[in-house]
């Protein structure tokens, strides 16, 4: 059976007229070399889109928007720029069994796969596409270092990227690496890393949409767009960034993790990369760990004096458990990493078990975990304790049989630091009691948990102080006064800070000290509302409440921590005391300042009642319903029998 050509099919799906063709293929005589195709489009008789979808849906060939198509560098280099243009061929991607994915505009063009075939010794399967989406493609992908520099602009400046790599590598390898001119998707991609490390950030974002890639910074704990890239660069870019990091570039269906050491103006820092499979592509995160940075001590990491007190309490004892807890990206490594710099002396030894080494801690045995091979938590923690330590750093109690481990371990003589991911302080007992530890053993072993969040502080240089509204004050604690408004202060946006009024971060705490009464608790199974009363008692501070003191220092503003910290309404509202008018918490019964009693009670029995009862259920005391209340509280009460 003889191949029908374009303009047969054409005409077979009702697309043109016969006399449309003749017309166009007269016209064709005249102007030689000019494909049918074009002729069609410029007398008006279809568009390009319409020929494409028509070729694509007679020949049950796939049609292609080469806008949001991802295309190989691998596959570009297979085929000349001299063959693309003379047959309006792009190359797409490469499939096992030695096959070539090609666009075409027209797919019944055999002398193009003929040529294609014999060139590449590739296997060539036709998609359509639109004639100029094509001479687009062929325009960018064969120069890219022409709308790539448009692209990234200035954001490099003469920087550039050296990996660093693994010492079995040639010299000559290294020297290629360290030239300034580099080829346009390395420099594109290194400009993508420069900027989120001269931006702070901590995660890069490279996000596939239908038609874009975005790209997103973390800085300080939240996302932020920076720019978009069109989407012709995706497959190169991708490639790039998982050859760097000795991915399989070939392998795009499942997830995959990498890792890139790179040095950049005598500075080295480690890449975590990780790929997901989405909608669009690939998505890429680059997480950015400065291995070599400075580990904060106990006095930079925000804690106030008392709470500095109780975590030394905790932490200065020759052994137990202490656990830092919170979700992830709330500073618990950075925190441990600052207790165990507090403690460490010559005379200790430190083995700490990270997944991945994030800092690198000068007179510490570190050892990365690497689940793949075996190498998990529980696994090396028993290695660990035939290994002499004092102290032991477990990255995270992720099942029983470490969190078993490290509690033995505690009450055998070792001081054990780890973490968990909780809410708050107290919750963390019911946690570990859900992880089958037993009671006794938690009571016995815990010395106590630090909880915690990261807030981000205001910019030093463009911080404004305000008249903050008197609900604003009540929350934070202070009783507004005629004449005598203290002020708060609130974000406003500097080159510094990027416009964003936020420059770094500082913690808020919650540190639970287990003392011999909630030790009793933990054993008897109490709930955890009576732990809460007994620590707040043995004065925790809960999170909400430091988090406020540093509002009030200036460090933080009110809407950051209620964005961060979760609070109950009791720890959020202030009430003003009835009697003299000063600020109280909710949960007092009794004004401290003036021993006015703010619960309202029954004036014949004493017994607590509520604002809208008519009646005592206890005494049967008839309230009088004209006497007003005020914000919930009596000014006064009258009884009538």
């Amino acid at each position: 059976m003889a191949v029908k050509k374009l303009g047969e099919l054409l005409v077979d799906a009702g697309l043109i007229t016969q006399e449309q063709l003749v017309d166009a293929l007269e016209e064709g005589k005249k102007q030689k070399g000019k494909r049918l195709g074009n002729l069609l489009v410029e007398k008006g008789f279809a568009t390009e889109l319409d020929i494409a979808e028509t070729l694509a849906y007679q020949l049950n060939i796939p049609y292609i928007d080469l806008a949001t198509a991802v295309i190989e560098p691998a596959a570009i280099k297979l085929v000349s720029e001299k063959l693309a243009r003379q047959h309006i061929i792009i190359p797409l991607y490469t499939e096992k069994k030695n096959i070539l994915r090609i666009a075409m505009s027209d797919p019944l063009n055999m002398e193009a796969l003929d040529d294609i075939r014999f060139s590449t010794n590739y296997q060539c399967l036709p998609m359509v596409a639109t004639s100029t989406d094509i001479l687009m493609a062929i325009k960018t992908q064969y120069h890219l270092s022409i709308p790539i520099e448009d692209i990234v602009g200035d954001m490099v400046k003469e920087k550039f990227i050296e990996i660093v790599h693994d010492k079995e590598l040639s010299k000559d390898t290294e020297e290629l690496l360290k030239k300034s001119e580099t080829p346009p998707i390395i420099k594109m991609v290194d400009s993508i890393i420069i900027h989120g490390i001269e931006s702070r950030a901590s995660d890069i974002h490279i996000e596939p949409q239908d038609r874009m890639i975005k790209l997103r910074e973390r800085v300080d704990g939240l996302m932020r767009d920076v720019m978009q890239l069109p989407k012709w660069v995706q497959g190169a870019v991708t490639s790039r960034i998982k050859i760097m990091a000795k991915m399989d570039i070939s392998e795009r269906r499942i997830p995959q993790d990498g890792r890139i050491a790179v040095r950049i103006a005598g500075r080295e820092l480690d890449m975590r990369i990780s790929t997901l499979p989405t909608q669009y592509g690939e998505k890429i995160v680059m997480r950015i760990l400065d291995t070599k940075s400075t580990v904060l001590t106990l006095n930079e990491i925000g804690l106030s004096t008392s709470v500095y007190d109780r975590v030394k309490a905790i932490i200065e004892r020759p052994n137990g458990i202490v656990l830092v807890t919170g979700p992830t990206g709330s500073g618990k490594t950075s925190s441990l990493y600052a207790m165990i710099r507090h403690i460490k002396t010559p005379e200790v030894n430190v083995i700490t078990l990270e997944d991945p080494i994030e800092y690198k801690l000068e007179g510490v045995n570190q050892v990365a975990i690497n689940e793949k091979t075996g190498l998990t938590f529980a696994y090396c923690l028993r290695s660990v304790l035939r290994q002499d330590p004092d102290v032991i750093f477990v990255g995270e109690m992720r099942d029983l049989e470490t969190a078993e481990i490290a509690h033995q371990a505690s009450i055998t003589g070792h001081l054990v630091f780890s973490t968990l991911h909780t809410t708050d302080a107290i919750s963390t007992i019911t946690r570990l009691k859900n992880m089958k530890i037993q009671p006794y053993l938690i009571a016995s072993s815990l010395n106590g948990i630090v909880a915690q969040r990261l807030v981000r502080k205001l910019c030093e240089s463009c911080k404004e102080p305000y008249n903050p509204t008197d609900e604003e004050l009540l929350k934070v604690g202070i009783k507004a006064k005629k004449g005598d408004r203290p002020n708060l202060h609130r974000a406003k946006g500097c080159d510094k800070c990027g416009g964003i009024g936020y420059y770094g971060r500082t913690g808020a705490f919650e540190v639970l000290v287990i003392n011999s009464q909630i030790k009793d608790m933990i054993v008897s199974n109490e709930p955890e509302e009576a732990i809460r009363k007994v620590a707040l008692a043995s004065g925790m501070v809960p999170m909400y409440k430091d988090g406020i003191a540093k509002v009030r220092h200036g460090l933080t503003t009110l809407d950051e921590l209620q964005r961060v910290v979760f609070a109950k309404e009791t720890e959020i509202i202030n009430i003003i005391c009835p009697s003299c008018s000063e600020v109280i918490r909710t949960e007092f019964s009794t004004c401290p300042h003036c021993g006015y009693s703010v619960i309202p009670k029954c004036p014949f029995c004493g017994r607590e009642r509520e604002v809208d009862w008519k009646h005592c259920p206890y005494c049967s005391t008839e309230f009088n319903k004209d006497i007003p209340f005020d914000k919930g509280f009596p000014t006064h009460l009258e009884v009538s029998r």
